[in-house]
C-alpha cells in the first residue's frame, strides 16, 4: 500500500468527496477546510454550452477537410460521445450530491441544474441530426447498432415540457398519496377497534382516528378478520386518492403508444425487451407464481413468530479485503492508493488500547484503483464509517474506452451485523466493479444493456457468483424469517408485476385478466376489491409494465450463475459477460455461456426446469458451461 498523503480527519462525508467535482480527482490533504462542492458544480452545469451536432459535424469535417455529408458513421458517433460526455459526467455528479443534507441555496442550484439538463438534452434529442445518426448507426457494427438503439429509445420515450408537467405531477401526487399514513376508519366491528384507540373516542367509539401506521396496528390487532378488513379498506383509501392521477398517466402513455402505432403502452413499452410481448411477460410471471404461506395482512405477526437466521457480526474491512482477493477469479487486480482514518468519538471513560485501535480502524476512507489485466479501469472512493445506516455504491463517473477511466463509491458500514447487511455490501461491491470493467467506447451503451429487462443481468450473476465464494457455510433459512420474508417480497412482486402489465394493456377494461385468482395463486386468500389493485403500489406509475424486470433479471442472472459454476474459463467468462468489448447483445452472450436456444420462451422453461432441480439439492443440474 502506498501511502500519497498525510492522515487528516474529517468530520462528515461530504468532506470526503469535497474535491471530485473536476476530471482528475484525488483526495487534499486539506478537506477538512474544504468548501462544499455544490456551487462549483452548479456553475459548471450551468456553463455548459448547447449542443448543436450539425455544427460539431461541419466543425470536424473542416478539421479533417473532408466535405460535411462525407464524415462516416463513426466520426459522427466519436462526435456525438464527445460533446454528450460532459453532460452525462455533470449528471452523474448531481444525482450523487442530491443525496447530502443541503442548504436551501443548495438544493435550489442543483434544481437550476437539472432543469438546465433537461433543456440541453430535450434540445439535443429534437435535432434532425440526432434522428439521423441513430438512424445510421442501426446499419453499423455491434457496438454501433447498440448506440443507434439506445438513441432512439431515447427519441421514442421523449415528451414535450408540457407532457413531462403532467406526468411528473401525476407521479408526485401518487407517490404523497401513498406515503401520507394518516387515515380515519369507520369500523363497525367494536371487535375491531384497539383497546388504546377506544380511549380516543368517548362520542363514538366505532369513529377512529387512527394516528398510527397500518403496519402497527397490524401487528396489534389479535383477530386475522380485522387485519384482512383494514388492510383492504387501507387499499381502497389509495384509490379514492391516487385514482384521477393514475388515469391521467395512463392516457398520456396511451397516446404514446398510439401515435407509435400499437394498441396499449404495455406493448409499446416492451418493443425493444428481451420478453418483448405482454403475452410473454405474463407466461414468465405465472412460471414464478408460488403459494406463500402468508398474506399481506398477516405478514407481520407471521414473521415476529418465527425465529431469526443467526448471523456472526463481520468486519467491513476484512470483508472487503477478502471480496478483493476473490474477485482476482476473474482477472481483477485493486491497488491501495490512499487511506486515512476517520476522527472517532469514543467517551470521557478512558478505553483500553484495543478498544481505541478497533473504534479508530473501522472508520476509513480510502482510494482504490482497479485493474483488469493490468488494464486501469478507474478508482473507488470508499468510506467506512459508522454513521452510514446502508451499505450502497453511487456511480460518479462512468468509464468509457478512449474517452475517461471511471470513478465509483462505496458507502459502507464499519460491521455487517445481518445478512441483508452483508448481500447490500456484495451487491455494492459488485455494483462499483461491473460499472468499471463496462469495454464500450460509447457512455450510453455501458450505462445500459441492450434493453431495459437485460442491464443488470451480469452485475447479479457476478454478485451471485462472489457471494457463493464468501459465504462459506449457508445459514439454515428453511424455516427463518428471513425465507418467509424473501419468498413473501417476491410473491407481492408477482402480483404487483401482473396488475401493472394488465392495467397498461387496454384503456376499455385495464383489468383483463382475473386478478383476484392471481392473488389467491400467490397467497392463499381472496382480495375481492379489484378496483383497488393498481392503486396500492408506487411502481405503477414510474416503471409500469416494466415493473417485472429485476425479477426476470434475478432469474437469467440465476441461470447463469448455474452454468458458470462449470466454466473452466472464469476470465473468460467475466470478459463475455461483464467487460463486453465485442458488444454482444444478451441473447449472444447467453449463448457463448449456456448454448442454444435463447429465445424468451426456451429461457422462462429453462428457468422453471433450474428451479424445480434446486428444490431438490440431490438431484444433479447437468447444466454444462461452453466456456
Amino acid at each position: 500500500m502506498r501511502t500519497l498523503l498525510p492522515t487528516v480527519k474529517p468530520h462528515a462525508k461530504m468532506f470526503m468527496l469535497a474535491s471530485l467535482i473536476g476530471f482528475g480527482h484525488v483526495f487534499t490533504a486539506n478537506v477538512v477546510a474544504a468548501p462544499s462542492p455544490v456551487p462549483l458544480l452548479v456553475e459548471q452545469c450551468l456553463r455548459l454550452p448547447s449542443i448543436d451536432l450539425n455544427d460539431e459535424f461541419k466543425k470536424t469535417a473542416t478539421k479533417f477537410n473532408i466535405g460535411e455529408h462525407t464524415l462516416s458513421v463513426s466520426q459522427r458517433a466519436l462526435v456525438f460521445e464527445q460533446q454528450t460526455i460532459g453532460l452525462n459526467n455533470i449528471n452523474e455528479r448531481l444525482g450523487y450530491y442530491r443525496g447530502f443534507p443541503l442548504s436551501a441555496e443548495e438544493r435550489q442550484g442543483l434544481l437550476q441544474c437539472q432543469l438546465h439538463l433537461a433543456d440541453s438534452l430535450s434540445q439535443l434529442i429534437n435535432q434532425a441530426a440526432f434522428t439521423a445518426l441513430a438512424k445510421d448507426l442501426i446499419n453499423g457494427n455491434n457496438e454501433q447498432q447498440q448506440l443507434g438503439k439506445q438513441l432512439l429509445i431515447l427519441k421514442s420515450q421523449h415528451l414535450s415540457m408540457a407532457e413531462k408537467a403532467k406526468l411528473h405531477t401525476a407521479q408526485a401526487g401518487i407517490r404523497n398519496g401513498l406515503s401520507s399514513q394518516q387515515f380515519t376508519l369507520d369500523i363497525q366491528e367494536p371487535k375491531c377497534t384497539l383497546p388504546a384507540e377506544n380511549t380516543m373516542a368517548v362520542n363514538d367509539p366505532a369513529q377512529v382516528d387512527f394516528s398510527q401506521t397500518i403496519a402497527s396496528y397490524l401487528l396489534k390487532q389479535q383477530d386475522a378478520q380485522c387485519r384482512a378488513t383494514l388492510w383492504q379498506a387501507y387499499q381502497g383509501r389509495a384509490r379514492r386518492h391516487n385514482q384521477a392521477a393514475l388515469m391521467q398517466i395512463l392516457a398520456l402513455r396511451q397516446e404514446m403508444a398510439n401515435q407509435a402505432g400499437f394498441k396499449d403502452y404495455a406493448s409499446y413499452s416492451l418493443r425493444f425487451e428481451q420478453l418483448s410481448q405482454p403475452s410473454l411477460v405474463m407466461d414468465f410471471l405465472e412460471s414464478q407464481t408460488q403459494l406463500v404461506a402468508t398474506t399481506p395482512w398477516n405478514i407481520g405477526q407471521d414473521l415476529a413468530n418465527l425465529p431469526a437466521a443467526k448471523f456472526k457480526s463481520l468486519n467491513t474491512a476484512e470483508q472487503l479485503a477478502n471480496a478483493f482477493k476473490l474477485l482476482g477469479r476473474w482477472g481483477l487486480e485493486f491497488e491501495d492508493v490512499f487511506e486515512q482514518e476517520l476522527e472517532t468519538k469514543i467517551g470521557s471513560d478512558s478505553p483500553s488500547q484495543s478498544t481505541i485501535k478497533a473504534a479508530t480502524t473501522e472508520n476509513k476512507q480510502k482510494l482504490v484503483r482497479v485493474y483488469h489485466q493490468q488494464r486501469l479501469l478507474g478508482e473507488l472512493y470508499i468510506n467506512l464509517n459508522d454513521s452510514i445506516k446502508h451499505n450502497d455504491q453511487t456511480r460518479l463517473r462512468q468509464s468509457v474506452i478512449g474517452q475517461q477511466f471511471g470513478q465509483q463509491a462505496l458507502d459502507l458500514k464499519p460491521e455487517l451485523r445481518n445478512s441483508r447487511d452483508r448481500d447490500d455490501f456484495i451487491e455494492a461491491v459488485t455494483a462499483s466493479v461491473t460499472s468499471l470493467a463496462r469495454g464500450a467506447h460509447f457512455y450510453i451503451n455501458n450505462t445500459r444493456g441492450t434493453s431495459q429487462d437485460s442491464e443488470q443481468i451480469s452485475r447479479i450473476w457476478l454478485a451471485n457468483a462472489l457471494k457463493a465464494q464468501m459465504v462459506a457455510d449457508v445459514e439454515q433459512l428453511a424455516h427463518s424469517r428471513d425465507a418467509l420474508a424473501s419468498a413473501y417480497r417476491k410473491q407481492l412482486q408477482v402480483f404487483r408485476a401482473k396488475v401493472a402489465l394488465s392495467f397498461y394493456q387496454s384503456t376499455q377494461a385495464p383489468l383483463n385478466i382475473d386478478l383476484n385468482q392471481e392473488f389467491i395463486k400467490s397467497f392463499g386468500q381472496a382480495w375481492p376489491n379489484t378496483l383497488d389493485y393498481p392503486y396500492s403500489f408506487n411502481a405503477i406509475a414510474n416503471e409500469g409494465p416494466l415493473y417485472y424486470q429485476s425479477l426476470w433479471q434475478d432469474a437469467v442472472a440465476s441461470l447463469l450463475f448455474e452454468y458458470s459454476k462449470n466454466c473452466n474459463d472464469q476470465a473468460k467468462l467475466f470478459e463475455v459477460l461483464v467487460i463486453n468489448e465485442a458488444s454482444l447483445d444478451i441473447n449472444e452472450q447467453l449463448k457463448a455461456v449456456i448454448g442454444e436456444p435463447t429465445d424468451a420462451s426456451s429461457l422462462i422453461q429453462r428457468i422453471t426446469r433450474l428451479e424445480h432441480v434446486k428444490a431438490k439439492p440431490k438431484i444433479d443440474s447437468g447444466l454444462t458451461c461452453l466456456l
